[in-house]
This record gives C-alpha cells, structure tokens and sequence, in this order.
C-alpha cells in the first residue's frame, strides 16, 4: 500500500531549492545588469551608476565626482588629489589633478603660484574647470598662446556668486600679499543664473520658494545601502519613476547625425535652467549681476582687466540643426540669459565678449565642437574658445 507524503513536509523539502534558485537568480541578475550597464538607455545608466561594482570595492560603475556641495560656493572639487578620472556624461571621462591654494579646502586645476604673483586668472564653471584633461583646456591652450600663466579657477556647478567668492578668497585678500592679476576672465553660461539661485538656497538667503520636487524617493538608510550595492534595486526604483520628470531632466532626446556631426540634445534641465520667467532664475540673475560688478570694479582698481566670456549652448551653436526639433520659441529661451547678460554689460560699461558667432560660424564647416552626449565643449571646441578669445584679447590691447 503506497504511502502518502505530508503536503508541508515535501514544501519544506523544496525550500532550500527553491531559496538557493531566487539567490542565485538575483545573483545572475546583479552581475548581469553590471555586465550590461554600458548598454542601457542613458536614462537608466545615469540612475545606476553609483552602484558599488562588488560588494567589496569602492569602485563605482561610474567614477564618484570629486566636487561636492558646499555653502560658501556651492560646489567644490576635493583639493590635492593626483590623476583621478572623473566623468562628464555616459561617454565622457578625463583625468583631474587637482592642487589646494593656501591651505584652502577647494581644489583648483592649476597649483598656486609660487611667488605669489598671480599674471591672470580664469574664473567660471565646468566650462572653465573643462571636462577634458588638463592639456586640452582653452584655459592651458589660452596661457600657451598668450605666453601668459593663467591660473584656472573654474569649479563646475557654480554660478557668479561663487566666482565672485572664490577670487576674493583666493586671490584679493590683501593679507595673502599677492600680486594682483593684470587678466580676469570670467567665463558666463546661461545657467548662472539658477546656480547664484542654488547658493542663495543653500546659504539661507534666497528669497523666492523652491520647487517642490515632484516625487521623493526613499531615503530610509535600508534603501540608501540598496541603492549603493544592489544594480537590481536601483534598476527597478529607476523603472518605478521612468515617469517622473525629475528622472530625465539631464537626458537628451533628441540626436542628429550630419557628416561629421553627431550631437544629442534638447534635455529638459536646460528649459528650467535658463528660463527667465521663472522668479528663482530673476533673482539669480540679481545676484549674478551684484557679483559680476563688484568683481570688476576690484580687479579694475587693483589696475586689472576684467573680461566676461559668454558661452553658447550646443543647441544655439548647431541651430541649423536642432531648430527643427526644438523650434524657435524653445532656442530664444537657451538665448535669454546671454543676451540679457550682454545688455547689461553694455549698460554698464563691462567688457563681454560673446562666443556664439565665432563657434557657430566653426560649427556650420562641420566642426564637432561639443561632446556628442554632453553639454561642455570637447577638446576641439576647448580648441575654438581658447583660439577666438586669444583673437578678441589681441585686438582689443
């Protein structure tokens, strides 16, 4: 007579089965999405790549920044650092030195002078800091052609205000005893504006309300360690909000191929960025103008000149290849700051000179002056800027 098997016990025979197979499931899946990453949509890389590599490295699937927030200026790259790769877009990786100025907590690209003579200085963003390596920088390329040591002060993720800042602690303050330059240019992207914004958030001055961000993603300390080791939990939470603007607000979605030409474009954080009907970039634009004047009438009276150099987007410069994606009205928007910026150098006697002619005049002969999937210039377009301002300097002595 066959014998009859309890229904529970054969369950709990197959459990450690059936356990061992989840396991090793969701371990063929880990390493998968790994193996994987350079593959997925750019959306999906971005959301996944401070993933830990293994469980028992520090090493990231993509490179940590070496800049993080700070409220004296907004951002700050880790100073003294030697050969640190570091990573714009999914495509883009360079190479960071990175040296301390007088004991100072901020990392500049270039040392400081050892005699304490300053012959020039670069002030700006990751326009200036450049996300190529140091040799390909129009700040380098600049200083070559000039015959002139250009210090670079460029800090990416910052706006007039921590410009302004960094040149009053770094090179003004009459108790470091330093040479003061004969050169500052300061380097203007259309979204200085939202960054002086950012900072006055961040040291508790700004006026006008933030933006309420649209969704919240868990921030209990079990899904922080989740989002750091496990690709499948920050795979499925970045699937969970794919309908969240917040969640593609740096990718492009728009891509153009024309000889050789090859740009993505038209991501949304640039429609917010340099939108100037919004009150929070009105008032950025107040603080950058306090901090572009004050500057100049410092390194002016220290028997200086002060130049502002305006920087196009990709999407300006290439016109007459994203205005059928983009349309007219979205490309004025891109333009606002800049010209408002070039209307207040004229008003008050301020030196501006503005790039967009010269790149777009290299950009119509083909020219692939900006990185495919990135908003910074590549070396060549680092090649251009270093080229046309050496030009403007030269004529106007």
């Amino acid at each position: 007579m066959p014998t009859t098997t309890n229904p529970l016990r054969r369950a709990l025979k197959r459990l450690p089965v059936a356990i061992f197979g989840i396991l090793f499931a969701f371990l063929v899946l880990e390493i998968a999405i790994r193996l994987l990453y350079g593959a997925l949509p750019n959306g999906l890389q971005i959301a996944l790549r401070f993933v830990h590599l293994t469980p028992f490295t520090e090493v990231r699937l993509a490179p940590l920044p070496l800049w993080q927030e700070d409220a004296t200026y907004q951002m700050i790259v880790a100073p003294d650092v030697r050969n640190v790769e570091q990573v714009g877009s999914l495509s883009v990786r360079f190479r960071v030195d990175s040296y301390a100025w007088w004991g100072g907590r901020v990392g500049f690209r270039t040392p400081p002078p050892e005699n304490g003579a300053i012959a020039a200085a670069a002030l700006g963003d990751s326009h200036t800091f450049c996300f190529t390596d140091a040799d390909q920088c129009w700040v380098t390329l600049l200083s070559a052609r000039m015959g002139v040591s250009i210090a670079n002060l460029g800090q990416p993720v910052t706006g007039a205000r921590s410009h302004a800042r960094r040149y009053f602690d770094f090179v003004a303050k009459p108790e470091l005893g330093l040479t003061q330059p004969k050169l500052v240019l300061w380097q203007f992207f259309g979204n200085d504006y939202n960054d002086d914004y950012g900072l006055a958030l961040l040291d508790g001055t700004a006026q006008t309300p933030p933006r309420v961000p649209t969704a919240t993603p868990d921030d209990s300390p079990l899904a922080a360690w989740l989002r750091q080791y496990s690709a499948t939990f920050a795979l499925l939470e970045a699937l969970g909000r794919a309908n969240d603007p917040q969640n593609t607000l740096f990718v492009d979605p728009y891509r153009v191929i024309a000889g050789q030409i090859d740009i993505a474009f038209g991501r949304p954080y640039l429609r917010e960025a340099f939108n100037m009907a919004e009150a929070r970039n009105l008032e950025g634009e107040q603080l950058s103008q306090a901090a572009i004047k004050g500057t100049q009438q410092l390194v002016e009276a220290n028997g200086g000149r002060f130049v502002v150099i305006l920087v196009p987007t990709k999407e300006e410069t290439y016109r007459h290849l994203t205005a059928p994606y983009l349309g007219d009205e979205y490309l004025e928007q891109l333009a606002a700051p800049r010209l408002r910026l070039l209307a207040f150098c004229a008003a008050e006697n301020i030196t501006c000179f503005d790039l967009t002619a010269g790149l777009t005049a290299r950009a119509l002969q083909g020219q692939q002056l900006f990185f495919r999937d990135d908003i910074h210039l590549n070396a060549e377009g680092n090649r251009a800027l270093a080229e046309l301002v050496g030009d403007f300097l030269a004529r106007n002595p």
